[in-house]
């Protein structure tokens, strides 16, 4: 099963487990106002496993340890399938799952984050939830109504360039809209933000910096809005996120949730 982005076996599995998303309302409420009402979307992770053996009944244990752990300080949810059940062999055989246990980290939006074959490891399902740049960021978004989050470091290119555009976009829209927003950098080659990078839709670490818009409790503007260049664009797209009638300045855009712990 692929990563990123995909809506096929994961969307569907998803489905099956009564896991789909709701439809995203528009053009008649900010996604600010949106974002300040509603809960983070919560993430699942749904174990498929064989009772009554080793690797199952650990995977089950070490399931019920880490629910214990990050419930409440992640916006994901633990399920465990028995495959014995009807309904457990029933999804099992529709998508060929053969060997168990499986697990699989399922995004609100339907896709899949990650996939753990063989018995569940608490340090490697541990290391989706949070990460340097993940905590700043969730500290960064409970003072601010938004942040931008700079993929680079300084031998990175284009990282000085990166950095004053959203220096200079946060700048602009606190003087034109009164609207505080925050600045986090994190270095993309830091093997502990794999997951961040995932949750962006990257799949290694970039060659050039970027920026991209957070706000909320955990969401990233993943749609590119048409602007002159990029301060202009990170302005923008906060403005778009303040309209409630964002059609009427010609586009639309909302927010990915982010699997965000600390």
């Amino acid at each position: 099963m692929t990563l990123h982005r995909t809506l096929g076996c994961a969307a569907l599995l998803a489905l099956a487990l009564g896991l789909a998303p709701t439809a995203a309302r528009a053009c008649d409420t900010s996604q600010f106002e949106l974002a300040e009402k509603q809960a983070l979307p919560r993430y699942t992770l749904v174990l498929f496993y064989q009772p009554d053996t080793k690797e199952g009944d650990a995977s089950v244990a070490t399931l019920k340890k880490l629910s214990a752990e990050w419930s409440k300080r992640a916006n994901i949810d633990f399920e465990s399938v028995d495959v014995k059940t009807p309904r457990g062999a029933k999804i099992a055989k529709y998508w060929q799952l053969k060997k168990f246990p499986v697990a699989f980290v399922i995004a609100p939006t339907g896709w899949s984050l990650a996939k753990f074959d063989g018995a569940l490891d608490e340090k490697k399902v541990g290391a989706l939830m949070t990460s340097p740049g993940k905590a700043a960021l969730k500290d960064a978004l409970a003072r601010k109504k938004a942040a931008y989050l700079v993929l680079g470091a300084k031998k990175l290119k284009g990282y000085a360039e990166a950095v004053k555009a959203a220096k200079d976009a946060a700048k602009s829209v606190k003087e034109a809209m009164k609207i505080d927003v925050g600045t986090v950098v994190v270095d993309p080659a830091d093997p502990r933000e794999a997951t961040l990078l995932q949750n962006l839709g990257i799949e290694k670490a970039p060659a050039e910096a970027a920026v991209y818009v957070t706000f909320g409790k955990g969401r990233a503007v993943l749609t590119d809005v048409d602007a002159n260049d990029v301060a202009d664009r990170l302005s923008f797209t906060i403005q778009l996120l303040a309209t409630a009638d964002q059609c009427s300045l010609g586009q639309e855009i909302r927010g990915e949730p982010l699997l965000l712990g600390k």
